[in-house]
């Protein structure tokens, strides 16, 4: 719109503008950065990309089990750190059990000290973690008559209890200690654990019961262990025999320190049976053997 402007009492047009070389009433509208906008864009992206792939992440982390949260069990047959397995086999009474390899399994039939009826003494075998025959030896018995069964120390005893209906360890001081269930088999069978002896040793017995068929599975774990090699004193060889491997023994888990009344050291035992526990769990009756 043009605007009339009287000048020195001249009528003179002029039109309103901004002359070209004096600054502006209005305001410019600021230039435009287009690096800055690409800096913002690229900016954006990697933000969103990162922000997707660690969601990803995060998202994998939850839904998928760590593979070191629980160490496997070891299979049977297959190694395990040093240690090979091997499976004892009876079809007779369709049971079975893994053991580490180096140890020899052996048949006896003595369970005189567990039940007074021999007939039902369905199995008893020698387990030997060392091919010394100084050591300790683990057991394994299989017995008919849950009711007659008794594992015997020269202060308390074990046995099933079939008012309370439950294994009990009785003790010089009544009443009667009731066993809880300690572990199950992988094949979901109930263990009790006690331990029981006197003062030349005691042993771990882990009791597998078999109610259905009024049978029961046990197995005995050194605990501690006198070694009395004046047992062999009518036989010099095997009393030289018996203290060498006494004076290893201390050696290698003692320092070279002799224990009282020749005690073979607590670690020496833990360290031949680490393996028993897990053959224990592995035992299993089964429909047949193959």
């Amino acid at each position: 719109m043009e605007k009339q402007v009287n000048i020195g009492g001249q009528n003179a047009q002029q039109i309103v503008q901004n002359p070209v070389n004096q600054p502006s009433s209005i305001p410019e509208k600021p230039k435009v950065s287009y690096l800055l906008i690409g800096m913002i864009l690229v900016y954006s992206v990697l933000v969103g990309y990162g922000g997707y792939y660690f969601g990803k992440q995060s998202s994998k982390n939850t839904t998928e089990p760590k593979q070191s949260q629980t160490p496997p069990s070891p299979s049977p047959n297959e190694k395990n750190g040093d240690i090979n397995w091997k499976t004892y086999e009876n079809i007779q009474y369709s049971l079975k059990f893994d053991y580490p390899q180096n140890y020899i399994v052996s048949t006896n039939s003595d369970c005189s000290g567990l039940i007074n009826n021999q007939s039902a003494c369905l199995l008893a075998l020698g387990i030997n973690p060392s091919d010394s025959g100084y050591s300790p030896k683990a057991y394994f018995w299989l017995l008919r008559g849950i009711n007659s069964v008794n594992i015997p120390g020269q202060v308390s005893s074990i046995n099933f209890n079939s008012q309370k209906r439950a294994w009990v360890l009785n003790q010089s001081v009544p009443p009667a200690e009731a066993l809880p269930v300690w572990e199950h088999t992988k094949s979901g069978q109930e263990v009790i654990k006690s331990s029981n002896g006197g003062s030349h040793g005691s042993s771990y017995y882990y009791i597998i019961p078999n109610y259905k068929n009024d049978e029961v599975a046990i197995f005995s774990i050194p605990q501690s262990y006198r070694l009395r090699c004046d047992n062999f004193i009518d036989d010099k060889s095997k009393e030289v025999d018996c203290n060498n491997f006494y004076k290893s023994i201390i050696d290698k888990y003692n320092g070279g320190n002799t224990t009282t009344d020749t005690w073979l050291p607590d670690n020496y035992l833990s360290s031949i049976y680490s393996n028993a526990e897990n053959m224990i769990k592995s035992y299993k009756i089964v429909d047949s053997v193959k």
